[in-house]
């Protein structure tokens, strides 16, 4: 078979169950025949063997089923770096690179900061920040057993050398983690679903850890807990680098005002306020 024609199938059969099923069928494919975006254009004509079509055929079943695209390769693109994932770990998303950018934007020209990224998982914040920074003090905090084999498999393959710090353990015991020098900027990227809405996610989304999806139920749990209980561990001129859903900016920013901050609030490629940054 036609690489072009296993291609047209498989973009068909993803219109029911993907929002841009050409992207995912593509990116399916050129996962499993081991082919760059050029090398793909340039061989649609080319034909693939039975061995391999029964494999990309064999996986478009379990996209079908709801599996998200990235658990089935294993690893996903974030900040032009690819990250192992699966199973058990919150999925990078585009609209996350720009807190992390942010973030990294910020810390230029500071000597040696300080980082600390809660509620990790992938690492693909922390990790990010240190390669982009290399001479910050960077640590990734992760509660769940599943996620931390993750970070630490991509901070073993991405950070050669000078590492991140991973830590096993939960945000809530704020007190094991007061020994850490103060930061200059703690960010993360928290569970923010509200818990009854969990149930009417999409299918590929209620694969993900409902541990890194469930806010409580308003969402803001996290929020409350970070900014009340680790501004602490904040240097002076520290700041807090927040992920948001959609309308939760406005009672994050609340939350922030009530603990001496003032808030900044960016907005993400679909013009939903997204970050919300706290600065003393």
């Amino acid at each position: 078979m036609k690489l072009n024609t296993i291609y047209s199938e498989i973009t068909t059969r993803f219109e029911e169950v993907c929002e841009n099923p050409s992207f995912e069928a593509k990116e399916l494919i050129k996962h499993i025949c081991s082919l760059n975006e050029t090398e793909f254009l340039l061989g649609r004509n080319n034909e693939i063997s039975v061995d391999v079509t029964d494999k990309i055929l064999s996986l478009t079943e379990k996209r079908l089923i709801g599996i998200p695209l990235q658990y089935i390769i294993g690893e996903w693109d974030f900040m032009g770096r690819i990250f192992k994932v699966g199973e058990g770990v919150l999925i990078p998303r585009p609209e996350t690179e720009i807190l992390c950018q942010y973030v990294v934007d910020m810390l230029k020209g500071k000597l040696s900061p300080c980082v600390y990224d809660l509620c990790s998982g992938s690492g693909c914040i922390a990790i990010s920040i240190k390669l982009d920074t290399p001479d910050a003090d960077v640590y990734a905090v992760e509660k769940s057993k599943d996620a931390y084999f993750y970070l630490d498999t991509n901070n073993k393959s991405l950070c050669s050398g000078s590492a991140v710090t991973l830590i096993n353990g939960d945000i809530f015991n704020v007190d094991e983690f007061k020994t850490l020098p103060k930061a200059d900027v703690i960010v993360s990227n928290p569970p923010y679903i509200n818990s009854d809405e969990i149930s009417g996610l999409q299918k590929e989304v209620q694969h993900e850890p409902v541990m890194a999806l469930d806010g409580g139920s308003d969402g803001l749990d996290f929020y409350r807990l970070i900014i009340t209980e680790w501004k602490c561990l904040l240097k002076d001129d520290g700041i807090f680098a927040f992920e948001c859903g959609e309308n939760q900016a406005d009672a994050i920013s609340d939350i922030l005002k009530i603990n001496g901050f003032d808030s900044l609030v960016i907005k993400d490629y679909n013009d939903i306020d997204r970050i919300v940054i706290g600065r003393r």
